[in-house]
């Protein structure tokens, strides 16, 4: 409320009260029946509790805001109203509690998949750890003959291998440099990644001259982690069956609605378990006994780097569908 409102409202107040105090006196020295009287006198009064009331109204909705604020209730919000002032106000409010929420639920999400992190390097490194100690432990106890002192020294050496593969994958994960964004020519950059395998086993379906501004070769990283993921879903026999049959096993589609590119990756595999969805995208979660599980966790940040998203749903293949959405 600007400072003139402010004003205003303490000129009515003061008016009115002056008014009462004049009734007041009146009533003793004039003749006017005791009934109208006491009818401006509670008039008075009543005015004198609507002006308050409105006087009082915006500080209330400020201390209410900041009550939300403080006791992190961010899903409140303040209703439309046909006071422009009031109206504009009310909008920073929602805004602010809105980004509010948002951040919170951002930090509180980014608290789980740190701890989470930590708790999965926690267990990995101790278990690449304990074979070297053992191993290095004996051979500081005892004189080992050389074959055995070979085969102590291959444990170390495969163990240590393990400890720098699982530190690099974390060092990629979490060291993405900044997109180099760039007109790009979709259907060429799909089209080029589908060469990458078995012909007729991946198929496009892209509009002529789709344009979308990204980085090129962080796209191109996510398209071929979402091929190569979808091949290895259905299997490569049942790849090469469904080529001769000139099926394709993976099918490609981009468009463009509403303005916002999406780019689906569809395969014709068993699918993902509905409770699984959300995890394929935690970091080193795998059902792979060779894989790291970082695919498609770099997957998802490179989009959350473009200002966009990686989801997963069935697809109308019948296995997992992931959608690219700019």
């Amino acid at each position: 409320m600007k400072k003139r409102h402010f004003h205003i409202y303490v000129l009515m107040l003061s008016v009115a009260l002056a008014l009462m105090a004049g009734l007041s006196v009146w009533s003793i020295v004039s003749s006017w029946p005791a009934t109208l009287i006491i009818l401006c006198i509670v008039s008075c009064i009543i005015m004198i509790i609507a002006l308050w009331r409105s006087a009082s109204y915006l500080p209330d909705q400020v201390k209410y805001f900041l009550g939300c604020m403080k006791f992190g209730d961010t899903m409140s919000r303040f209703p439309d109203t046909s006071d422009p002032e009031l109206a504009e106000m009310y909008q920073i409010m929602n805004e602010l509690m809105l980004t509010y929420g948002n951040t919170r639920m951002e930090l509180e999400t980014r608290r789980m998949y740190y701890d989470r992190i930590l708790r999965i390097m926690t267990h990995e490194l101790r278990n690449s750890i304990t074979p070297i100690i053992t191993v290095s432990s004996d051979m500081l106890k005892r004189e080992y003959q050389p074959a055995d002192a070979r085969e102590a020294v291959e444990v170390i050496h495969e163990q240590s291998t393990g400890i720098r593969k699982f530190l690099d994958s974390y060092y990629e994960l979490t060291h993405l440099p900044k997109p180099d964004i760039k007109p790009v020519d979709m259907r060429a950059l799909l089209v080029g990644v589908a060469r990458l395998y078995p012909k007729g086993s991946v198929q496009i379906k892209c509009p002529q001259h789709l344009v979308v501004d990204c980085d090129e070769m962080m796209i191109k990283q996510v398209v071929v982690n979402l091929i190569k993921n979808a091949i290895e879903a259905v299997g490569e026999a049942k790849v090469v069956s469904l080529v001769a049959d000139s099926v394709a096993a993976v099918e490609i589609a981009a468009s463009q609605p509403d303005g916002k590119v999406r780019i689906s990756v569809s395969d014709c595999g068993p699918g993902i378990p509905a409770d699984k969805v959300e995890d394929i995208f935690l970091p080193f979660y795998t059902s792979k006994s060779d894989g790291c599980g970082i695919g498609l966790a770099i997957s998802r940040q490179i989009m959350s780097l473009h200002g966009g998203a990686l989801t997963c749903s069935p697809g109308e293949l019948g296995g997992a569908e992931f959608v690219i959405q700019f």
